[in-house]
């Protein structure tokens, strides 16, 4: 289990699950984020297309809180 307090814990914990959220929550990205600015743990931010992709409920990987926000589809600009 990742400590949530631990940024290196979780940016590893990132790196391990990334393919597995993108793939599972049809997500655009994934980064290493905070719930609020006054909160001193971190959270996994799951980026959707749609709030037709929002999951019912809350949902952790190893004892790090998924936090989803929409932000629409993710553009390559050149």
């Amino acid at each position: 289990m990742a400590d949530p307090k631990n940024l290196d814990d979780v940016r590893q914990l990132l790196q391990q699950h990334k393919r597995e959220l993108m793939q599972k929550y049809q997500a655009q990205g994934v980064a290493v984020g905070k719930q609020n600015l006054s909160d001193d743990s971190y959270v996994i931010v799951v980026h959707l297309a749609s709030r037709n992709e929002l999951p019912a409920g809350e949902a952790e990987v190893e004892g790090v809180p998924l936090k989803f926000e929409v932000t629409g589809r993710f553009k390559a600009q050149l």
